[in-house]
C-alpha cells in the first residue's frame, strides 16, 4: 500500500486572518462543522499533549506549532483528539489545535519519474506537442538544478525556440536561440523584455513571449516520483512583485506549510497581457490528489484555484 506523505495547502490570503482571528475564529474547525480530523495533521499553535481528553488531566508533553502528527479519533462528546506519532499513540489535544495534511504523492511511477515523452509520429520523431498557452510549468528536476545555481526572481522555461541575446562581457553582443525545454533564472522584466542569468554566468536578454514561470522540479526533493500524465497545481495567491510573493512564501512556510520551508519556493512570473504578475501556489498533483485537498480545503470554507501544469 502506498505509503501518502504530507505537504501542507492552504490559501494564503486567509492564512493571516485564521492566525490573528481571536479564539472565536477557530469555529471554522473540521469538528466546528461536525467533520473531526483523522489521518495525518498539523498542530496550528503550540500545545499541552493531555493523557485524557480534558483539561484537567495530566500533562505528557508540550509540542510545538508545525508539528505533524497522526490524529486516531475524537471522543463522542468530546472536543479532544486522540493522537500519535509514528504511529505510538501519546494523548490528547484539543480538536481545534489540528489542521489537516492535504497534499500526498502518487505512488512511484513505473517507468518514469513523471511524465513521459510523446510518442512517435509516423515518421518515426517524437510528436511535438502544441504549446499549450498554459501559465505554469514543472520541469526536470536536473534542469531545476542547473539554473537554480544562480539566484533569481523566479525561474522560467522556454515552451518554443526563442531568439535571444547574450552578454558576453561589456562591448560583446552574441545571438542564440533558448532551446524549448532550457530553464534559465530571471533578473527583471520590462517592457516584454526579460533579463535572464545563464548557467553558464552571463546574462541575456529575451522576450517574454514563449517563456512559462516555473512551479517546481519534478520530482521534489525527498519526495517520490510522480505518476505520468497531467499534473495540477493549487494556486494560493497572485502579487505584483517577486519580493511580495516571497514575503507570503515565507509567511506560508513559517506557518502550517512549515513542509515546504526546505523545498524551493513556489512563487513564478506570470505575463498577462504586457503585465508581469507572481503567482504563489504548490504542487504538482495529480488530477485525483489536487480534487481531494481542494476538497478539503472547501470543506473549511477556503478557496483553492486549480491550474494545468505544462510538463517538460
Amino acid at each position: 500500500m502506498t505509503r501518502r506523505m504530507p505537504l501542507f495547502l492552504l490559501a494564503l490570503s486567509l492564512l493571516a486572518a485564521l492566525m490573528a482571528a481571536p479564539p472565536l475564529a477557530r469555529a471554522q474547525s473540521p469538528v466546528a462543522i461536525g467533520a473531526p480530523l483523522t489521518g495525518e495533521v498539523i498542530l496550528n499553535r503550540d500545545i499541552e499533549v493531555r493523557i485524557d481528553p480534558n483539561a484537567d488531566a495530566r500533562i505528557v508533553m508540550t509540542l510545538k506549532q508545525g508539528k505533524a502528527l497522526n490524529a486516531l479519533d475524537t471522543p463522542r462528546g468530546t472536543y479532544w483528539t486522540k493522537v500519535a506519532i509514528g504511529g505510538q499513540p501519546i494523548g490528547y489535544v484539543p480538536a481545534d489545535s489540528l489542521d489537516p495534511a492535504l497534499m500526498v504523492t502518487g505512488r512511484p511511477a513505473v517507468g518514469g519519474e513523471g511524465p513521459q515523452p510523446a510518442k512517435p509520429a509516423a515518421n518515426g520523431k517524437p510528436a511535438e506537442p502544441p504549446y499549450s498557452g498554459r501559465t505554469a510549468a514543472v520541469v526536470p528536476r536536473d534542469a531545476w538544478e542547473k539554473a537554480a545555481q544562480t539566484p533569481g526572481q523566479g525561474y522560467v522555461v522556454a515552451a518554443k525556440p526563442i531568439s535571444a541575446t547574450e552578454f558576453v562581457d561589456s562591448k560583446k553582443r552574441r545571438p542564440f536561440t533558448l532551446r524549448k525545454g532550457d530553464v534559465v533564472a530571471v533578473i527583471s522584466i520590462a517592457n516584454g523584455q526579460a533579463t535572464l542569468a545563464l548557467p553558464a554566468g552571463t546574462r541575456a536578454t529575451a522576450p517574454v513571449e514563449g517563456m512559462i514561470g516555473v512551479v517546481a522540479p519534478y520530482p521534489l526533493p525527498g519526495m517520490p516520483p510522480i505518476e505520468p500524465g497531467m499534473l495540477y497545481g493549487a494556486k494560493l495567491g497572485q502579487y505584483v512583485s517577486y519580493s511580495e510573493g516571497m514575503r507570503a512564501w515565507k509567511e506560508f512556510t513559517a506557518g502550517p506549510g512549515s513542509a515546504y520551508r526546505d523545498l524551493p519556493p513556489m512563487v513564478w512570473p506570470v505575463f498577462k497581457g504586457g503585465r508581469t504578475l507572481y503567482d504563489l501556489g504548490v504542487g504538482p498533483f495529480t488530477r485525483l490528489q489536487v480534487d481531494t485537498a481542494c476538497g478539503t480545503l472547501a470543506q473549511r470554507g477556503l478557496d483553492c484555484t486549480v491550474i494545468e501544469l505544462e510538463t517538460f
